[in-house]
């Protein structure tokens, strides 16, 4: 589990450095496809945060420890 967690926040930091290099060298606005690609690349970011999210949730569930009553 936190393996993959790792790699999912290695993604999303590569992914946050790409889109920020990108801007920085851009001196004209983006194209049409650029921009709806971009706003697709933001909707997948947010739902790899909502899976690490529930990842870690159920990590957490994981390692407690049962309690019998």
């Amino acid at each position: 589990m936190l393996g993959i967690t790792m790699m999912i926040v290695i993604i999303m930091l590569a992914s946050a450095a790409c889109k920020y290099v990108d801007r920085k060298t851009r001196h004209f606005g983006p194209s049409e496809a650029e921009k709806r690609l971009m706003d697709r690349m933001d909707e997948l970011e947010q739902r790899l945060t909502d899976i690490q999210d529930i990842m870690i949730a159920i990590d957490d569930k994981m390692s407690r420890p049962e309690m019998k009553m």
